[in-house]
């Protein structure tokens, strides 16, 4: 967020064509820092920001016209610099060897106003009444970092969305994927890459046992292991069809009773709604959770698989903490590129936190094993402490006495509270990686 370097970024997005009266900064400083809900906000308060912290008086229709396409290039630029300056976290060496990264991707979805139709069309019969936002985001369990970041479309599905990120994948990586990512394509340039992947096998998918030569016989392997009182299995398969097969583990784990009928009444009922019925094939086969990995059991048990692709939920708890928190999906109408300046100002708020958790949760796993911050709660604390974190972005104050003043006091009141039955993320990664700790 240095001044000069903000300047430089307007200029080459548009946003500062000459010398302006409104600076960059402070353009990014009274989007990110006034009024929390957005779908509150008014142009007037926003004028009032600039004047009461910059000094600066402008009028309503000045403002108004400095949201433009080059703004909203401009702070998309910003959130860019501000993914690619990356944490670099003194976690012990032994954490998440041997992959290089761990990356969740995931959608983000909330609905918009009908005005907005045109330019972020909705889908399906909810799509005739009103506009999506989607938000494709991918982040590094590994290190905590942003890795991508992007306001799309809701009609591109997010399979459309991963031949985008094809180009993204590197050796070392492991990645953990929703099935609506998974493609034939991606798997087979994550094994090219030698990357690896770890994700639920799609239902359209025959997979092939090694050993047999045929498919997964379901009801077969259920009843061996209600004879067995296992709960779960593993085996090598082969999937796909001609050149674009390929071979991987796979993993399957035993449904409780209570969870398979949930899933078989949900499955009942969408079947039904599009006039077709289950085969028996698929109504044994919803018995099991079933992950697919290239990662091999030197590195990954199979109970290690079942537990480390439950870390997907994290990027699930970011979302709701958008949501729940922070408001992002509160929307009002304005005009269309004020609307994209403040929901990339209210994103580049929540990086610039993200990062502050970050380097919190790693100061007490280090200092104090056992524990873990709470995402939940950090962020609820971070809505108090708004106003103070901008007198860090002004330089008035240093951010270790910030830490020393806001963060020191309450730090206790910050970590997880392990729920009876929920093993928390980072006891997770312990348990795979640091058995012994």
């Amino acid at each position: 967020m240095e001044p000069g370097r903000l300047s430089e970024l307007a200029r080459q997005s548009g946003f500062q064509q000459r010398e302006s009266k409104l600076k960059p900064t402070e353009f990014v400083d009274m989007l990110m820092f006034s009024r929390f809900d957005h779908s509150q906000l008014s142009l007037q308060e926003c004028c009032n920001e600039l004047a009461l912290h910059h000094q600066k008086p402008l009028s309503k229709v000045a403002l108004h016209k400095r949201f433009n396409s080059g703004s909203v290039d401009f702070l998309k630029s910003v959130l860019a610099e501000q993914i690619s300056s990356r944490l670099t976290l003194d976690y012990p060496a032994e954490r998440w060897d041997p992959f290089s990264k761990v990356l969740v991707d995931d959608s983000c979805k909330f609905a918009l106003p009908k005005e907005y139709m045109d330019a972020y069309p909705g889908y399906g019969s909810f799509g005739k009444e009103s506009g999506m936002m989607n938000i494709q985001f991918s982040f590094d369990l590994k290190q905590g970092n942003w890795e991508n970041l992007e306001l799309t479309k809701a009609t591109e599905n997010d399979a459309s969305h991963t031949k985008k990120t094809l180009q993204r994948i590197c050796k070392g990586d492991l990645h953990i994927r929703d099935l609506g990512f998974v493609t034939q394509e991606y798997l087979k340039k994550i094994i090219e890459k030698e990357a690896f992947f770890l994700n639920r096998l799609n239902p359209k998918c025959k997979a092939v046992e090694h050993d047999t030569g045929s498919p997964v016989d379901w009801k077969k392997r259920y009843k061996a292991m209600r004879h067995d009182e296992n709960s779960y299995f593993e085996t090598m398969v082969t999937i796909g069809v001609g050149k674009k097969t390929f071979s991987c583990r796979l993993v399957a784990m035993l449904l409780p009773e209570q969870a398979y009928n949930e899933r078989m009444r949900k499955a009942q009922k969408q079947a039904q709604n599009h006039g077709q019925s289950l085969s028996d094939e698929y109504k044994e086969r919803c018995r099991f959770s079933t992950f697919i990995t290239n990662v091999n059991q030197q590195t990954l048990k199979a109970i290690d698989v079942i537990q480390l692709y439950r870390l997907r939920w994290q990027i699930e708890l970011m979302f709701k903490n958008w949501k729940s928190l922070l408001d992002i999906h509160r929307v009002k109408v304005v005009k269309k590129e004020r609307f994209e300046c403040q929901l990339l100002a209210k994103l580049i708020w929540i990086l610039l936190n993200w990062k502050i958790f970050t380097c919190i949760d790693a100061f007490i796993q280090k200092n104090s094993p056992g524990y873990a911050c709470s995402i939940w709660k950090f962020f609820k604390q971070a809505r108090q402490y708004t106003p103070t974190l901008r007198i860090v972005a002004h330089g008035s104050m240093g951010f270790r006495d910030w830490c020393q003043l806001f963060i020191c006091p309450i730090i206790k009141n910050l970590l997880i509270e392990p729920k009876k039955g929920r093993t928390p993320a980072f006891d997770i990664v312990n348990n795979v990686f640091n058995p012994l700790s």
